[in-house]
């Protein structure tokens, strides 16, 4: 009460003979008391004309009466609920039962999460006394059952609410939706639903957000569509409201209720779902109010499975219009799914959102856009890449340029490729080693060696100094055209060009010198590469030990022995092909066979 309006209501309690300046201190002292204690109990006052006044008090049925008095001078307990001092001033009755205090204590600590014990002791002095609970003494009970997770015990709580008479409000269900919500006991969801019905009461939308939230964490994506369906308008495979289409229940979903369930298809990797869910949550709760995060949680699981427009559309409204920053992992799923996809716009944008971020920049993030340039078709920008790459400080790769390996395997594709090669010469664009070490190896993976040479050849008139992979690109159509006389050729050149080999070039030769006759220079090269302190692969062993194995050579027991000295692994595979001397698995089998068939045929003639 402001201090004006207590000294009004000073003014209406003093009778009318006692208005002036002589009014003692001790007399205004005790009516700014009875006015603060009123105030604090709610209790009305109502002033009389006359000798007598009355304060009725909103009591309880089980209250007591407790005498306030005015004065300092001590009143009887016994005084009759209306009584006159002698000074004039107003002395009454407030009810005041003994479960106020104790409804007080309760709800100091209900503020507190781990004060349940408390609750629990109170509530037992409470029985202990022989008090009679009310509405507040069981919601905060109730409470403390769903803080403990205890669903059982909030529907004991109701179950006696009833029983003594006191109707449970829709904030009680809510406490037991709540509470079978977070266990995911969907059926006890159902039964406290009927007992709202039941009831009479009408759910509300925290109600929904309860039900919703429950079904979700019991993973019942159906029930919470199907839910969420009754309650919203329906909406046109575009996502746009229908205007025909009216909600089963007539309440409107809350932004919460359509993030429960869009979480719950995200974490099932349901990303179209999600998707046609996040479309109904602008429709329904208006998209100014939906945060970007939910926009780049969609695109990131989306990303993942691959779904082109729902990564495009959550980028552009998340990242582009709400301003969110996806962190690099996001970014590089983004950039996975672009390449994946053919969508060179985005991955660009991406790269470009990453620069603007000062996010460190790798050959790994390139080669999705790489990825997406290839397979749209848009070679040039492909061989853009690489040369935007190396003038970035990164040094790409064969490996990093192998989604345009892949592309080239398809007919009419190299020539596409060398078109734009020359139109970038033209332009005066430089032309990156790698991509032309990728059209070198696309030739030779498609047993054209004529025309790898040929594109070999090409690399001054585009400004190309060939390196170590260049020759390792030739080296591959060698092997796969098992011609021995231009590997030996491409090895030539590679030294008078003062080009130093590497480990894929010892490979490469050995792989060679396996397809020949005479396969002697394999053992030269395997150890002109342990005199240079590197150890061949595994798979260069197994070559030479399956070569070994079909021409029954002795020198198998060394190289089996030399190969498990480097710790290589002999496999059953393996081992059986050195067993059966080099015969497959197929062809051991119908010798095996024959061989049965001859020994029946012999003891059936013995026989006879």
């Amino acid at each position: 009460m402001l201090p004006r309006e207590i000294g009004r209501s000073v003014h209406h309690y003093i009778r009318p003979q006692y208005r002036s300046t002589h009014v003692s201190s001790n007399t205004l002292q005790a009516c700014f008391r009875d006015i603060r204690v009123r105030h604090n109990h709610g209790l009305s006052a109502t002033a009389v004309n006359g000798h007598s006044s009355t304060f009725q008090a909103r009591r309880s049925p089980n209250t007591f009466q407790s005498i306030v008095q005015l004065h300092n001078k001590p009143t009887p307990l016994n005084m009759n609920p209306t009584t006159i001092c002698q000074r004039g001033i107003i002395t009454a009755t407030y009810g005041a039962s003994p479960l106020i205090k104790y409804n007080r204590r309760l709800a100091a600590f209900s503020k507190e999460p781990q004060a349940c014990l408390q609750i629990f002791d109170k509530c037992r002095e409470i029985y202990d006394a022989n008090i009679k609970p009310d509405l507040t003494t069981y919601s905060i009970l109730m409470e403390a059952f769903e803080r403990n997770n205890d669903a059982q015990g909030v529907m004991r709580i109701l179950e006696e609410m009833t029983l003594v008479g006191i109707s449970p409000t829709i904030g009680n269900y809510n406490v037991a939706l709540r509470a079978a919500a977070v266990g995911g006991e969907t059926l006890l969801l159902q039964k406290v639903q009927e007992l709202i019905k039941d009831a009479g009461l009408k759910m509300s939308i925290q109600s929904y957000e309860i039900v919703i939230q429950g079904l979700c964490a019991n993973q019942e994506l159906e029930h919470a569509l199907d839910l969420i369906g009754d309650m919203t308008v329906a909406v046109n495979k575009d996502g746009l409201p229908d205007e025909n289409g009216r909600p089963l229940i007539d309440i409107r979903p809350s932004l919460t209720c359509f993030q429960h369930i869009i979480q719950l298809a995200l974490t099932l990797h349901e990303s179209e779902t999600a998707y046609f869910v996040l479309k109904m949550a602008e429709v329904q709760a208006g998209l100014s109010r939906i945060p970007s995060v939910v926009y780049t949680d969609v695109m990131a699981t989306a990303a993942e499975d691959y779904m082109i427009n729902a990564v495009e559309y959550c980028w552009n409204k998340g990242v582009k219009e709400l301003q969110a920053q996806p962190d690099e992992g996001v970014c590089m799923q983004v950039l996975n799914c672009a390449g994946h996809c053919k969508s060179p716009k985005l991955a660009a944008e991406v790269i470009q959102h990453m620069g603007e971020n000062g996010m460190e920049f790798h050959d790994y993030h390139f080669a999705p856009l790489l990825q997406a340039f290839s397979l749209a078709g848009k070679f040039k920008s492909a061989l853009n890449v690489l040369s935007i790459m190396r003038s970035s400080g990164m040094k790409p790769t064969v490996l990093t340029a192998t989604s345009l390996l892949k592309v080239l395997d398809e007919p009419g594709t190299i020539d596409e490729v060398m078109l734009c090669m020359r139109e970038m010469f033209q332009e005066g664009k430089s032309i990156d080693v790698v991509g032309f070490n990728v059209v070198i190896e696309a030739c030779g993976r498609g047993k054209d060696l004529t025309r790898a040479m040929s594109v070999f050849q090409t690399a001054t008139s585009f400004g190309v100094t060939p390196d170590t992979d260049t020759y390792n690109a030739l080296l591959t159509g060698c092997i796969n055209d098992r011609n021995m006389v231009e590997g030996r050729k491409v090895i030539s050149m590679m030294q008078q060009a003062g080009v130093d080999p590497n480990v894929d070039t010892y490979q490469s030769m050995i792989s060679l010198s396996l397809t020949q006759i005479n396969y002697e220079d394999a053992f030269m090269y395997l150890e002109e590469m342990k005199s240079h302190k590197v150890i061949p692969a595994e798979p260069i062993y197994t070559s030479l030990v399956r070569k070994l194995a079909r021409e029954n050579d002795p020198r198998i027991k060394l190289a089996v022995e030399e190969m498990e000295s480097f710790g290589y692994t002999i496999g059953p595979n393996l081992r059986e092909y050195i067993e059966t001397g080099g015969l497959s698995n197929l062809e051991e089998s119908e010798r095996r066979k024959q061989i049965r068939i001859s020994q029946r045929r012999r003891s059936s003639y013995l026989s006879q």
